[in-house]
């Protein structure tokens, strides 16, 4: 695929990706997740119910309020979706979100917040990434789950998304990440691989992306399939879909409370780039910027740079393969002194105070 600024081109991809025709070769992989798929009783939700959760068959959506969206179950993939409740047990009309006011950004215009937290199993969308890029390779018959390892290369969340999804397929997740990430994301992975031998980590810690990908290198066999989030072009597909429209609904929902919002900007940290996807969705609805976020102390986009930090997740040294570049309008930097600075006014007492006496902050933002 060519990337260009034509913002049709994940559409065009898209369709062409729907009506590719497996292999014969293909089709033999593909009937040996079939066979591991029926003997597990597991559905593959597809992206278009993940895009509009209430297009889940009725007998999925009343199945589900027995099962508990933490628990490695199957049906549970039918919640890596934006529209879980806030106790991830049922589903809502609108995604989450937060709308974040003056008093706390300084800025007049609100800014929206779309609450990834509420996914399964993991607490992040990014467990939508790791199932947007192990669906289609099941499905296309490059994946076989009876015989190969799924391997997970990531600085966190990517990794325990694609072990999650992994597991609950019936298949064997790998994961691989920096030794330095911190001990909650060891101690989940911990609890889900299975067997120890399954978590494998690298020298350094969030900055330290090329160390990841030399052991995936090394790892490299018949054997073991590799889903690279930053080359997985469905990664970005997921997201253009069903994140995209997912936020197009939170502004539409925004808008009906005030017919004159327009929508100005998505901002989100490069990261692999495709939550950044969504962005391309909505220039093509609303006619918005695309704002790439980075970390002061790496501003790969910004100056060519490069540097270590704490700000996990956000993204390191290098330009995504899948990142549309030709489409992003702008690049923010923000600094890990910064964030740990934000997070700490929010989870200290004097902080909140501060919030809601001195600056105004509502209550119900500062208690989220």
């Amino acid at each position: 695929m060519e990337l260009s600024a034509a913002n049709s081109s994940w559409s065009k991809y898209w369709s062409n990706m729907s009506t590719a025709q497996p292999s014969p070769a293909q089709h033999a992989v593909r009937a040996h997740a079939v066979a591991r798929f029926r003997e597990n009783q597991i559905r593959l939700p597809t992206f278009a119910e993940l895009e509009q959760p209430h297009t889940i068959p009725p007998a999925i959506q009343e199945a589900l309020r027995e099962i508990h969206p933490d628990d490695p179950h199957p049906l549970n993939l039918f919640r890596v979706h934006w529209y879980n409740s806030a106790d991830g047990k049922s589903t809502v009309d609108v995604p989450g979100h937060l709308c974040l006011p003056e008093s706390l950004t300084g800025v007049k215009a609100p800014i929206y917040v779309a609450l990834g937290e509420r996914f399964p199993m993991v607490g992040s969308h990014k467990v939508l990434a790791a199932y947007s890029c192990l669906a289609p390779a099941l499905v296309g018959g490059h994946f076989d789950p009876t015989r190969q390892r799924a391997v997970w290369p990531s600085t966190g969340n990517y990794c325990r998304g694609g072990v999650a999804v992994s597991r609950i397929m019936g298949c064997r997740g790998v994961a691989v990440l920096p030794e330095d990430m911190s001990r909650e994301r060891f101690k989940w992975l911990q609890d889900w691989v299975v067997k120890p031998n399954d978590i494998i980590t690298t020298p350094g810690g969030e900055a330290n992306v090329k160390e990841i990908y030399d052991k995936c290198h090394e790892l490299q066999s018949p054997d073991v399939v590799i889903f690279n989030q930053f080359s997985q072009f469905s990664n970005a597909l997921g997201h253009y879909r069903i994140t995209g429209s997912a936020l197009g609904h939170i502004f539409q929902a925004a808008q009906q409370h005030n017919p004159d919002l327009r929508l100005f900007a998505f901002t989100s940290a490069t990261g692999s780039a495709g939550t950044l996807s969504a962005g391309d969705f909505l220039k093509e609805k609303f006619g918005c910027k695309i704002c790439a976020v980075e970390c002061t102390e790496c501003p790969t986009l910004l100056e060519n740079g490069f540097g270590e930090h704490n700000i996990q997740g956000i993204g390191d040294k290098h330009v995504p393969f899948i990142h549309n570049a030709m489409n992003t309008d702008l690049v923010a930097a923000t600094s890990d002194a910064a964030t740990e600075a934000l997070a700490f006014l929010f989870q200290h007492p004097a902080g909140r105070t501060y919030l809601r006496e001195r600056r105004g902050v509502p209550l119900e933002i500062v208690d989220q």
